[in-house]
């Protein structure tokens, strides 16, 4: 488990998607758990909670967005 002494999303998004599978701690915000690449939020999690999972998530699906071709033409 990595604990980030500082909010940052981008970094926490690297993290998840390399790992996977797993937990983070945020100082001062809480425990994270992430599964599949992506941060669970718990119906039990607290407000902060929630927005941080959904806002590392969104950088994530950017990610995901960035690597995938877009156009793909087969012949």
């Amino acid at each position: 488990m990595r604990t980030f002494k500082i909010y940052s999303p981008l970094m926490i998004a690297k993290y998840v998607s390399s790992f996977f599978k797993g937990q983070f701690e945020v100082a001062e915000q809480g425990i994270f758990v992430f599964d599949g690449g992506k941060v669970l939020i718990d119906e039990n999690s607290s407000e902060i909670q929630r927005k941080v999972g959904k806002e590392v998530n969104k950088i994530i699906a950017g990610f995901l967005a960035h690597s995938r071709p877009s156009n793909l033409q087969y012949q």
